[in-house]
């Protein structure tokens, strides 16, 4: 959890007229962070701090435990500061002083303590002052966040001794007891392992089918979490023996009705050419070719679309569809896991030379934090499996943009396989991605000229391209 007891005023740093009135940098104070959890990712607040005008520059000079071990470098090295980056033109004051501890650290069950040095200067003059255990954070378990009962479907026979399979603890502390916050009539729960079996004596005349509710409840810190729904555990009881289909989970399946994460994407505009910001990633109609698989609580689906093509001129562009980042480790077992999207162009005529003029690239991400340019993104097209509207038969690569006709300088048009005004369906297998808790899929409309190209002298048209259908799946293995 992230606490700030009070961010820089405006005109923070901004000095002022008298240098005799500079001083060390004083009254350095952070909120502390009294619900951090074991080993997991971790931002402070931006503290508040007075130097007098003058940019300061943080460094973190120890850590220490609550029994005032200092902490080494297996620790440390987790831990960072946020300083201000004057190299850069847009100067950005805002999370100057913010600390942050990476995921995936070793900072188990306790206190720490942090200790931090702040500098500025003032015409080669340096002041700084040193702020003893300024930062504390106290450290609590790591709560099941994610339990898995595989499969997620499961049959309880009468008068039998069958029970469910033992529940994963995906995350978590593991030192936790279980119990049933429903059913406990019908069913009973091992309070140790999670297993799940009939109530002594129980009877049916008719089968029943039952989304039992589960507390799991941490030892250490008695905090509970609850799980229940179809996507969770269904319970089929019968008297005789029933197979039950295997299910799909489309855990992010969003709308992309507006421009809010809320609908599942941002969008980043890099060079907006002669498209208005308004008029980048319009919605627009969902692909007809999706509607098969959509589920039936998407509604209001739409695709996005952006066209470059204004007054007989396409002139160069650029800009990013960034959907919302997604934590896979929760599907790591007994599921195989992908994400599915739909894609279309339209209007685009090659350049004289044969070679498209734009193209929507597909990228990858795992440590996308919000800020687009500082992430590393992984191009993809080459390996999605695509299926063009009309055909029944799938291939490795998204089609080249346009009609796939005329001369062919880079030997990328197949004639048979062009998408020039169809929807194309196109999977990425995340099997081999399920470790990661920060996966981030990217759509950039590339442009591939310099100047201005005007249609009507047989330039080429940059035309549009259209993205629908984005979704994440994961499918019982």
């Amino acid at each position: 959890m992230i606490i700030a007891l009070k961010s820089c005023n405006e005109d923070t740093f901004m000095p002022n007229t008298d240098p005799a009135s500079y001083g060390k940098p004083t009254d350095l104070l952070y909120a502390d962070i009294l619900n951090a959890r074991e080993f997991s990712k971790l931002k402070s607040g931006v503290p508040h701090l007075d130097t007098n005008g003058l940019v300061p520059t943080y460094l973190i000079l120890s850590g220490k435990n609550g029994d005032g071990e200092t902490l080494d470098a297996t620790s440390m090295n987790f831990v960072s500061i946020d300083n201000v980056d004057l190299t850069n033109e847009k100067t950005d004051y805002s999370t100057a002083g913010r600390i942050q501890i990476a995921d995936g650290n070793n900072f188990g069950l306790g206190d720490y303590y942090f200790t931090i040095k702040v500098s500025t200067e003032l015409d080669g003059k340096i002041f700084e002052t040193t702020f003893d255990d300024v930062f504390h954070i106290q450290v609590g378990p790591q709560l099941v966040k994610d339990l898995l009962f595989s499969p997620i479907a499961q049959n309880l026979v009468v008068g039998t001794d069958k029970t469910t399979t033992k529940p994963y603890l995906i995350t978590g502390n593991p030192d936790v007891t279980f119990s049933l916050t429903s059913h406990a009539d019908i069913l009973q729960i091992n309070s140790q392992t999670g297993i799940i079996s009939l109530a002594d004596n129980y009877t049916i005349t008719e089968n029943e089918t039952l989304y039992p509710s589960i507390e799991v409840t941490s030892n250490l810190s008695q905090e509970t979490t609850s799980f229940q729904g179809d996507s969770f555990l269904m319970i089929v009881i019968s008297n005789e023996p029933v197979e039950l289909p295997k299910k799909t989970i489309y855990f992010f399946y969003p709308t992309l009705q507006a421009e809010n994460t809320l609908y599942g994407y941002k969008k980043d505009i890099i060079t907006p050419g002669a498209v208005p910001y308004a008029k980048t990633w319009l919605q627009s109609g969902p692909s007809n070719i999706a509607a098969a698989e959509r589920p039936e609580n998407v509604i209001g689906a739409k695709s996005l679309m952006t066209n470059i093509y204004i007054k007989s001129m396409s002139t160069p562009h650029e800009s990013d569809v960034i959907m919302n980042t997604q934590d896979l480790t929760k599907y790591s077992l007994g599921y195989d896991v992908s994400t599915v999207f739909y894609i279309k162009n339209r209007y685009v005529v090659y350049l004289k030379d044969g070679r498209t003029p734009t193209d929507l690239e597909v990228y990858y991400s795992t440590d996308y934090e919000g800020n687009n340019s500082k992430a590393t993104w992984i191009q993809i097209n080459d390996q999605l499996s695509c299926q063009i509207q009309g055909k029944t038969t799938s291939f490795i690569g998204t089609p080249y943009p346009g009609n796939n006709k005329g001369i062919d300088p880079d030997n990328k048009k197949n004639p048979t396989n062009h998408a020039d005004s169809k929807w194309v369906k196109c999977t990425f297998d995340l099997n081999d991605f399920k470790s990661e808790k920060n996966f981030t899929l990217k759509f950039k409309f590339a442009s591939y000229f310099d100047t201005d190209l005007s249609y009507s002298k047989k330039e080429g048209r940059g035309g549009r391209f259209y993205i629908s259908d984005v979704h994440f799946k994961a499918s019982e293995e």
